[in-house]
Parts: structure tokens; C-alpha cells; sequence
């Protein structure tokens, strides 16, 4: 480790573990994650910058943090702004820093719904299932955790953090405290599901001591990293079945997306749709109704049609 690292480190450690013992009170694991992740391309920043306290922090420096971010994406920098209000506002609040600077923090605005997420077709969506070679033990893990996904709409880290004692077979339910919100789900347990994770279990999974269902299959064979997105899960089975995306909005996301879209043009309420994909708000359900509107579109009655 450098200097310049070593420097980060004691910087960081004096600080940033106690604030997450304090959000972990309120948040989710996966949100304390990625906190860690934004502090501390934060505290590397102020190592690069000989910066070697916080009580002499100014607004001018937190200003030139943010801007040193631009090269990202909107969405990137507005999670980085966020975490470092949060961060800002609890140092204030215990006396190290003798200035709230949480306001010196630009947050970009970000315009939720001028983009509406991609999505697939139904038989897109089977046919990328059918894709997965499950004869061989990774093919019975990414199948099981495509289903997951496709079925229930579930989150990669929920998938990944899914535990024996959740999925109760006797009573025909999947029971789990979704790791993003804390908010505990029931889901129905589904017969293609059921029979594809015991599948995974009785013939793919290494053996291995953890309570986590879905384990790596390199060595060292354990559970997955808790940063582990999935990503390559949801890759392997785009190559197998020949689908080829553009732009971001590729991995397993993509499929809650879809889930949420069809549930929307099938009917379902948009507060039972939140409740399915464990939404903190209806209005993060909302921003799939203008999904919809293509299909809306192809319905509409023309001028004519509405004066005749």
C-alpha cells in the first residue's frame, strides 16, 4: 500500500465506519455497500489532494470533488452527491465540521421518466430461459436465478443473498427482508421455479457449508460477493440466445423491468405491482406507465373516428 493509500485508509477508518454502524440503523445492507463504495472514491480524492483532516474542509473543495466526477454518468454522480450530503450533514451534527457543507454538494438533476426502461417481449424473455445450457452446474444456477428474476422481478441482491430458510417448500412460499428497503416479501412460490432451485441444489451447487442457495463456482466456493450484480448471469444467457441490446440497461434489471410492464398492460394495480417488486413508493412503480403508452398509442381512436 502507498503512502497516498495508507493516508485514505486512516482518514477513511477514523470516520466512515462509525457513520455506517449509523445508517445501518435506517438503510439496507446493499445501500451501506454502496455508500462505502462513494465515500471512499471520496476520501481517495482528498488523499490525492494532500487533504489529511475534514475539519478544515471548505465548500470550494467539496464543489471541486463533485466536478471532478463529471467524466460519469448523471445517475452515477447524483448517488455520489447524495451519499456525501448524508456523510456531510452527520459530521456537522457531531462537531466536526464547524459548517453544515451539505449544501455546498450539486446534486445534477436527473429526469426519471424522459427515458422509459427497456424492456422484453414475452417470447424474447422465454427464449433467453431456453438459451441456458443446464446441463452443466453454472447453467442450473443461472437458470434458477433468471427465473427469480423473470418471475418475481426480484433484485440481483436479493437473489444473491437468497437463503435456505426462505424458500419454505412445505408451504409453498419464498419469505425474504429484501436487502435495498428492509421491507419484508411473500411471494408464491411458482412450480418452474421451485423445480429449477432444487435442481441447482440436488445436482449444480458445490458442496459448501454456507446458508446462501446460489455460491460460486470457482474457488474459493462460497457465497457471492455482497457487490456482485449478477452482470455476467444475465450475459451469458444474452449470447446463448442471440440478443443483442443496446446501450445500458442489460442485466437483471431488465427483466424487472419487463416483469413490471407486463403486470401494468395486464391490468394489475400499480400499488400491488409496488408491492410485488418491493418499491418504497408507488411512485418508483410509476415510472413504468409510460412504458404502456406505446401500447396506448396503438389504440387510440384517430380525429376522425372521435367526431364521427
Amino acid at each position: 500500500m502507498s503512502e497516498l493509500e495508507a493516508g485514505a485508509r486512516a482518514l477513511y477508518d477514523a470516520f466512515v465506519p462509525a457513520y455506517l454502524d449509523f445508517v445501518r440503523c435506517h438503510r439496507g445492507r446493499r445501500t451501506t455497500h454502496q455508500l462505502e463504495c462513494c465515500l471512499g472514491r471520496f476520501f481517495e480524492w482528498l488523499a490525492r489532494r494532500g487533504i489529511a483532516d475534514l475539519e478544515s474542509l471548505s465548500p470550494r473543495q467539496v464543489r471541486d470533488f463533485i466536478s471532478s466526477l463529471r467524466h460519469f454518468r448523471p445517475a452515477t454522480i447524483a448517488v455520489e452527491a447524495s451519499a456525501l450530503r448524508g456523510f456531510l450533514s452527520y459530521l456537522h451534527l457531531n462537531g466536526v465540521l464547524a459548517a453544515d457543507l451539505q449544501h455546498a454538494v450539486e446534486r445534477p438533476r436527473i429526469y426519471r421518466r424522459s427515458q422509459p426502461p427497456q424492456i422484453l417481449d414475452p417470447e424474447t424473455v422465454e427464449r433467453l430461459l431456453a438459451a441456458v445450457d443446464r446441463s452443466r452446474p453454472l447453467g442450473k444456477r443461472d437458470y434458477a436465478m433468471l427465473l427469480l428474476a423473470a418471475r418475481y422481478g426480484l433484485r440481483p441482491s436479493d437473489i444473491r443473498s437468497l437463503r435456505f430458510e426462505n424458500v419454505r417448500w412445505r408451504e409453498q412460499r419464498i419469505v425474504l427482508l429484501q436487502s435495498k428497503t428492509q421491507r419484508p416479501l411473500e411471494l408464491p412460490l411458482l412450480a418452474d421455479v421451485d423445480e429449477a432451485i432444487v435442481a441447482y441444489i440436488r445436482q449444480g451447487r458445490p458442496p459448501c457449508a454456507a446458508r446462501e442457495i446460489f455460491v460460486r463456482h470457482v474457488a474459493p466456493i462460497g457465497p457471492l460477493g455482497p457487490r456482485n450484480n449478477l452482470w455476467p448471469v444475465m450475459q451469458r444467457a444474452l449470447r446463448a440466445a442471440g440478443v443483442d441490446l443496446a446501450g445500458p440497461g442489460r442485466g437483471l434489471h431488465l427483466l424487472r423491468h419487463t416483469l413490471a410492464t407486463r403486470m401494468l398492460a395486464s391490468g394489475v394495480a400499480l400499488d400491488t405491482i409496488a408491492d410485488v417488486l418491493g418499491h418504497g413508493s408507488v411512485e418508483t412503480t410509476r415510472s413504468y406507465t409510460q412504458v404502456d403508452l406505446a401500447g396506448l398509442r396503438t389504440v387510440a381512436l384517430s380525429e376522425a373516428e372521435v367526431k364521427g
